[in-house]
């Protein structure tokens, strides 16, 4: 019963070993194409992938994250428009149920938005070339704590003993 056993698992892997090559990631790109014959290996250091394709070539293009002041907003258009740290000014397509507004943990309106407020805004280039912001985060200044706020600790109660 063993000697079975163990002949069963001997054609079984014999099987697995043989057939794996042909299962294998490197051999996809040699696979027969439909006249039967094999295809040439591709080299991927050349090739160019879909989302290459997709974006143009040109820098500051694709996607990415501006940080500065907001210095045109318009609701109705579902537009706003931030100023850099480069001085650079982008405006941004706002589309209405895809990008998140927020401000710290509260989301907010467009509306909400005010010029020179500060807000960090991620952003992508659609297909037309436009830049569409993905989320705005208006920026909440921090706030010094003032000496009012502050409490002294508490000092020690005594008692007199005579």
């Amino acid at each position: 019963m063993i000697k079975k056993l163990v002949l069963v698992v001997f054609f079984l892997g014999a099987v697995i070993f043989i057939s794996a090559p042909g299962y294998s990631e490197d051999n996809a790109a040699t696979a027969p194409t439909e006249d039967n014959t094999a295809a040439a290996p591709t080299d991927e250091s050349t090739a160019i992938t879909a989302d290459e394709e997709m974006f143009p070539a040109e820098e500051g293009v694709g996607e990415g994250v501006v940080t500065g002041e907001v210095t045109a907003l318009d609701s109705s258009a579902g537009s706003i428009s931030v100023k850099g740290a480069d001085g650079a000014e982008k405006a941004f397509s706002v589309i209405d149920g895809e990008t998140i507004l927020w401000k710290g943990i509260e989301d907010i309106k467009l509306s909400d938005i005010k010029e020179g407020d500060n807000a960090e805004v991620g952003y992508y280039t659609d297909d037309a070339g436009k830049l569409v912001a993905s989320w705005v985060d208006v920026i909440i200044p921090e706030q010094p704590a003032s000496a009012e706020t502050q409490t002294a600790p508490a000092s020690p109660v005594t008692t007199e003993e005579e």
